[in-house]
């Protein structure tokens, strides 16, 4: 059967202020900014492409400040650089001879490009937002309360986002999957976020290639370290996750 008009339209309806990101105006050093970022929303935050660029310079304006991202240089290996909510950097932006090598230059901004710096330096700051709903719902009914409530329901583009997603799971008692913006449209799998990227974390049953009978996608709730995705019924009711 084709799919609706009434959801092509609500698949295609993708925000132009759509974002995963909050622009905190305060001036403070990397560490207390984190902090910020995890009491008040969820952890600095990650860059996973150019789109997540493009997005920040957005939020921030022009290229006149300098602003921390979560962004840190890995204490064993210090020649690589990770995510302050885990994993590593899968594409980076630095500026040219950046980073310099400096043993104290730690942390990450941004200034239209990266740069590396030490603890000595103050700066605004990203946070990194989700929000768990607890509420049950259908995935349609979860898209429409995201929208009015927030930003949409919650697209994943990297293994770091899918770990802070977990990270905020972990603080509440939840169905044992939960809601995210994915669903199987025209012969293939599509974030809400059309700039997501290829990221996948199918269990390892699934085959996201076959004509699935279940037809968006749910996260489960895991505190094991167990990150994946699985095909649901989408008139099921759960809770979900929203940016």
């Amino acid at each position: 059967m084709a799919p609706s008009l009434q959801l092509l339209l609500l698949l295609g309806t993708v925000s132009l202020v759509l974002t995963k990101y909050v622009y905190v105006d305060e001036r403070k050093y990397w560490p207390q900014a984190q902090s910020y970022c995890e009491i008040h929303h969820t952890d600095l935050a990650p860059v996973n492409s150019y789109s997540d660029m493009e997005l920040l310079r957005q939020l921030t304006g022009p290229p006149s400040k300098s602003i921390w991202i979560g962004l840190l240089r890995n204490k064993t290996h210090t020649e690589k650089w990770r995510w302050s909510g885990g994993g590593e950097v899968t594409k980076f932006f630095w500026n040219n001879g950046e980073p310099n090598g400096r043993p104290d230059e730690k942390y990450g901004f941004m200034n239209h490009l990266w740069y590396d710096v030490s603890i000595r330096s103050a700066f605004t700051f990203i946070c990194f937002s989700v929000h768990v709903v607890r509420e049950e719902k259908t995935w349609e009914e979860a898209i429409e309360y995201c929208r009015q409530n927030h930003t949409d329901l919650a697209s994943i583009s990297s293994e770091t986002e899918l770990m802070l997603i977990q990270k905020e799971l972990n603080k509440k008692n939840t169905t044992e999957h939960v809601w995210i913006g994915l669903r199987f449209l025209a012969g293939d799998w599509l974030w809400l976020d059309q700039n997501a990227g290829e990221y996948e974390a199918w269990g390892h049953r699934e085959n996201p290639n076959e004509c699935p009978i279940e037809t968006c996608g749910a996260l489960m709730v895991n505190n094991q370290g167990v990150h994946q995705w699985n095909a649901h019924d989408c008139v099921k009711k759960m809770n979900f996750v929203c940016y």
